[in-house]
Parts: structure tokens; sequence; C-alpha cells
């Protein structure tokens, strides 16, 4: 009996494991039932008495990390001629930030890229961090540095005291002498006994189950000449390269070839910003604006002269209020008036939030006004044919609710007559068609169709009826009530960007002229074609408007000017579109796709997220197809993964459908951008309820 037991013994087998910060190999024996951390138990052991709670199992060949410790060698196929790497979880890499400062970050490489992100967004106090997502240097693919201009000599500079790091083999790179938090280095090797520089610990326990926990240090700003320190205009061609290099939220950094002392840069990856609130977003309007002002300088985002100016303006206004926060040259007045009942006004201003948030009109304090509004007026009007546009035409309109009509006149509307014509414009966007100088006020409403007739023109006599009818139409297509306090926030922002353009005679403001630098306010293409006192004298101009606006109000001003832009929003991206041969762009944006000629840069086609059925990849033919209610869209993408265009997909029409009040469905995220959930198991599943729960 005892014999036949011995028979049915399961056998042990040899498991080479490597581990490449030290160099050497074990051999540990094993059986096919253990589990994974039985195993890293036993490697633990041969390597001697250290902690090595930091470290786990990684599967080379497979790129994958050995993420579940309850489940066995047979589960996850490893067999004896398998050979696996014992590596630190926790790693340090670079982050430069919107502002350019630079952080030498200790993060975690076994973690969905999305859980580090919000990490290191919560360390630094920046709300709603799956709007943001991480960008890698692009000197990582030697076709990105040729592309965007910067040369490998520029990128392997020395990062500041910090430049240390370890590449995945173990062997030092970029000045390992100079590490500051050397987590890659084994206890016990010569290598930790190094000095270390103090370290600002942000979270407190490292190890591999305890989600990313990090560590950062403020290592100073980017030095000059790195990829986002120079004002460089690049071409089309080249933007869509660079959006090739936006890291996977579904995978780790690990898998996806980051090395320690990598650099990377923190981004506003979507444009659809949850609601952005002064009081708590200091620091998340700071990155966000500092990234808006990159945009404008470098025409990522294209802009009118007189935009431009009021653009510089608004930075202008931003440099001196927070130069002088510390003197009373920022709004003397409103700082005494607050100083008073600072109690009040910050009850005050929480309870326009809310309501803001809730849709809600201010009933209390406004004299028992209606919970919704309506607009009405003449309005000159062109709607296209299938070739041009019609003639225009004086009607009277009415926006009520989600409904745009128009009747022949206004007794029409008295007399309750049935409208000639309703557009539904929920999901439409309304495109701002402006000329202050030549006193132009219009917008173009497109509704959501690919039809070429789905637009329709409105042409205004003065910027106040325009600016009505902008906020009014602006407020619907964002999903939300026609309420009191928030038409007039949207009016008060839309005439404010009104006000900018416009040219007063009440003189420049004052500031001496050389404390104005037109080189750090415009873009170059106007700064080689005006002359710099022109330049100096419109900006001041366009600034002498805006005098009494502190620090954060301009900032949220030169935000919201920013999203007004034709081409706020696009990411571009060379495709080919079914068997064609064309290389052509296709422009993604929070709420459409845009098929965009590559020469002319015209719009050819645009397609509605709110009319799309669905959207599926075929991974084998790396094509993307997408079914439109009126056609389907075959492509293949020719400057990045095709996985990336597939996330930013997603990710758009999952951020449309969030809300503010619910918790964060983290698993709907990965399977709208990544279509797997496989990292979420395991730690996975660990990282997102503690994720979940702060």
């Amino acid at each position: 009996m005892a014999e036949g037991s011995e028979d049915r013994k399961e056998l042990d087998w040899d498991l080479v494991v490597s581990v490449p910060q030290i160099g050497v190999h074990r051999t540990i024996r094993v059986t096919s039932s253990e589990s994974v951390s039985a195993v890293m138990i036993k490697i633990a052991t041969k390597l001697g008495d250290a902690d090595w709670s930091d470290y786990a199992l990684w599967w080379p060949e497979k790129g994958i990390w050995l993420n579940k410790p309850r489940q066995s060698l047979y589960a996850y196929g490893i067999q004896a001629d398998i050979k696996l790497e014992f590596v630190p979880v926790h790693r340090n890499v670079i982050i430069e930030m919107p502002d350019k400062r630079q952080f030498q970050v200790h993060l975690n490489f076994a973690v969905m890229t999305f859980f580090a992100v919000a990490e290191i967004c919560k360390e630094l106090n920046i709300r709603h961090p799956e709007e943001l997502s991480l960008l890698r240097s692009p000197m990582d693919k030697e076709n990105y540095a040729k592309l965007t201009g910067i040369t490998k000599k520029a990128a392997n500079r020395p990062l500041g005291a910090t430049g240390g790091g370890k590449s995945r083999d173990g062997t030092p790179s970029r000045g390992d002498e100079h590490n500051a938090v050397d987590s890659g280095t084994p206890p016990g090797s010569p290598a930790s006994k190094r000095k270390k520089l103090p370290t600002l610990a942000l979270t407190g326990q490292k190890s591999m189950d305890s989600g990313p926990g990090v560590l950062a240090m403020y290592i100073g700003e980017a030095p000059d000449g790195g990829f986002f320190s120079e004002k460089l205009q690049r071409t089309m061609t080249e933007k869509c390269y660079i959006n090739g290099l936006w890291l996977d939220s579904s995978k780790t950094l690990y898998e996806q070839d980051v090395k320690e002392g990598d650099l990377l840069y923190l981004r506003f990856k979507y444009y659809a910003f949850m609601g952005i609130d002064a009081r708590l977003d200091e620091r998340r309007i700071s990155e966000l604006y500092e990234q808006a002002k990159w945009s404008i300088l470098t025409e990522e985002v294209d802009c009118t002269e007189e935009e431009a100016y009021a653009f510089a303006a608004l930075q202008f206004q931003v440099n001196l209020a927070t130069v002088s926060s510390s003197t009373s040259f920022a709004r003397p007045l409103a700082q005494a008036t607050a100083s008073t009942d600072t109690s009040v006004t910050d009850i005050d201003a929480a309870l326009n939030t809310l309501q803001l948030q809730l849709g809600q009109v201010d009933t209390t304090r406004g004299g028992g006004d209606s919970p919704t509004l309506q607009l009405t007026g003449y309005i000159k009007f062109t709607k296209p044919t299938k070739l041009t546009f019609r003639g225009s035409k004086t009607q009277f309109f009415l926006l009520k609710g989600s409904t745009l009509s128009y009747f022949k006149d206004e007794q029409s509307f008295s007399t309750g007559e049935t409208p000639i014509q309703k557009f539904t414009l929920t999901g439409s966007e309304a495109v701002p068609d402006v000329d202050v100088s030549k006193k132009k006020f219009g917008m173009n409403i497109i509704l959501p169709s690919s039809d070429e007739t789905g637009e329709l023109r409105l042409t205004f006599d003065t910027g106040e009826e325009y600016a009505s009818w902008m906020a009014g139409c602006r407020m619907v297509m964002k999903g939300k009530p026609l309420s009191k306090h928030g038409y007039e926030q949207e009016l008060q922002s839309i005439k404010g960007f009104i006000a900018l353009q416009n040219k007063s005679d009440g003189g420049s403001a004052p500031h001496k002229d050389e404390e104005l630098q037109p080189a750090d306010l415009i873009s170059p293409r106007i700064l080689k074609k005006k002359k710099p006192k022109e330049i100096v004298r419109q900006i001041l101009e366009a600034h002498s408007t805006m005098l009494n606006l502190a620090a954060t109000d301009a900032k949220l001003q030169y935000i919201r000017n920013w999203q007004a832009l034709q081409d706020f929003g696009i990411v571009y991206f060379l495709v080919r579109i079914g068997r064609s041969k064309k290389e052509e762009l296709l422009g993604i944006a929070y709420n459409r796709l845009i098929l965009i000629d590559l020469a002319t840069k015209e719009h050819k086609k645009t397609w509605r997220y709110s009319a799309m059925k669905s959207w599926n990849v075929n991974w084998e033919s790396k094509q993307l197809r997408i079914d439109h209610e009126e056609e389907k869209l075959l492509f293949s993408c020719l400057s990045a993964d095709l996985k990336i265009v597939h996330e930013f997909i997603g990710a758009n029409i999952w951020l449309s459908l969030r809300n503010d009040t619910e918790p964060l469905d983290v698993t709907m995220f990965v399977k709208l951008t990544g279509g797997v959930t496989n990292n979420l198991s395991g730690w996975g599943s660990e990282t997102m309820t503690r994720f979940l729960s702060t």
C-alpha cells in the first residue's frame, strides 16, 4: 500500500530562475501543482536572508507577470524548459508634467498603467485621473526620433541628480551612480550601499499586492532642448506619429518595455473634462492651462490672429497675477472684500457649484425664477442643399429643452402654430464663426448626421445676440438643462472671449512694455509675420479688459477659450480606408470621428459617436471596423498601433457616459478601451478595490 502511494507521488522537476539585478541564476525543485507564492518563497530562501518582498516572477517569453499568487504553475503552463525572472515590482521613472516640472517617481510596474497614473494624480492632488495618461519619450523608437526632429544625443542627457536607472537586464544606464532611490537594487548587493539622496515618501507599503505605492521626488524643471521645451511647429505627419507614443492604459508598464530611469510625460489624453471646480482643482487647472498654452503656442490647435492675441493677453495676466499675488496689484478690491467674510463667500460658492451640478435654478435668492429657460428671437438662417448653401432668411427661432425650432414670424409662434422645422440638438456641435474686427457673429450647428445637409448656419447682428444663443446651444448640446445659473455662467464666458478680441480705445494697461516678451506669448509664425511693437500693442489692448482677473480666473478663462476653438481636442492618426492605398488623416475628437484629406486638410466626412452602432477590431489584419447609422467604415492605422486608436474611441465614449456622482467604473473602461480585463485579475483586482475605496 505504501509502495503504491510512492508510485502515485507527483514528480518534481528543475525550474531555472534568473535574477538580472545581481546577475545570478538559481535552480529550484518544484512540482506543477505548486503555487506561484510557494515558488517565490523557495527562490527567496535560496537567495539568502534579505527583504525580497518587492520581487515577483516575470515570464519573458510570454511578456506577462505571474500575478496570481495562488495559481499553480500548471495553470500558467510553466514547464521545465521555461525560464523565469525574479525582478523588482517597483521601479523609478522620470515623470514630466505639462508645466515642465520633473519628478522621480517610484511606480508599481506590475499593475495597469491606468492605476499607476491614478496614483501619481492622487499624490499630486489632480482629480479625475481617467483624463490623463503617460506618453513615451520619442527617442524610444528610431522612426519617432527622426520624424519629431529630436536627436538621441539630446534624449540621453543626464537627468539632473537622478539620471540613474537600470535597463531591464540589470546593466547600469544614464549614470547609475546618481540614482536617488535605487529600488531596483536587491538588498545586500554592493550597489545598495551607495549613499542615497533624501526622498519624500508619499505612500506607505511597497509590497507587490498593496497596489501602486509611490515615492516621488522633485528634481527640477526640464532642461532646454527637450521634446516639450521648444516651440517647434510640427507637421501633421509628425503629430500623427507623436500620438503613437501613448502607453496602453490596460497594460502594465513592464509589459510595454518601460525601463527604470525612462522619461515619461504625464499629459491630459482625453478632452471631455469632468466639471472643473476652482476650489478643488487648483493643481488640475494649472496643469490643464499649461497644456492648453503649449498647444496654442505651437499651433497644435489653429486659431486666428485676434484669438492668438487674446490668449497671449490672458497668459500675460496669469504671469502678472502670479508674480504679484503677495502684493495688492491683482484684484485689490476683491481681496479686501473677501477677507471681511470668507465663510459666507465659500458657502455661496459651494451652493452655486451644487446648483450647477444639479442643473437647478437659484430660487431662494433669485426671486422665484422658473427652473428652465427658453430663448426666442429673429435670426438669419441658412441651410445647405446638396450642392451649396441657400440664401439666408430671417426667421423667428425658439430654443426650448433640447429642440431648436423656427417659425415664419413671431405672430406664428405666439398663436401656437406648428413650427416650419425642428432640430434636435442632442449630440450636435456648435462651431463659432466670429470675426470681431469685421463685426461678424455667427455659428455653424453640425447635426449628428454624416449627411452633407446636416448643418445649419446662424448669423447674428450683434455680439450680445451671438453670445446669448451660443450659450444656450452649448448647454443643450452638453446634455444640461437650460437653467438660469448654468446659462449665466456660459454666457459670461462667451462674452468674456468676445471682449478679449475687441480692440479697446482705452489705452494699454499700466505696465512697462519691457515686462511683456512677445516671444513667450505668441507662436513663431506670428512673430515672423508681425513687428514686435505691433504685437505688444495688440496684446496690451486685449489685456486692458482683464486687469482685475486673478491668476486662477485667468487660467480658467484661457481653458474655456481653448475649448471653444473649432479644432479643440482633435487627435490625429495616419490611416488607409478600406483597400485604398491613399494615406488620409483620421481625427478623433471627444464627440466625433473626422476623415481629413492629408494634402488639403479639408474635412471629408464626419461620424458622430451618438450615431455609432458598434466598433470592433480584427487584430490579425490590424483593421478597425465602425458600424455607423448610414455606412460602415473599415481602416488600418499607419502611424500608431491600432490599439491606441481603439483606446481613444472607447475612452471618449466612456467619458461621455460617466457621472460625477457615481463611482468610477474601471471594468467598463478597460472593456471599452482594451477589449480585455486580464490585468484586473490577481494583483489588479486588489488594486482596483483599493483604488475605488479611496
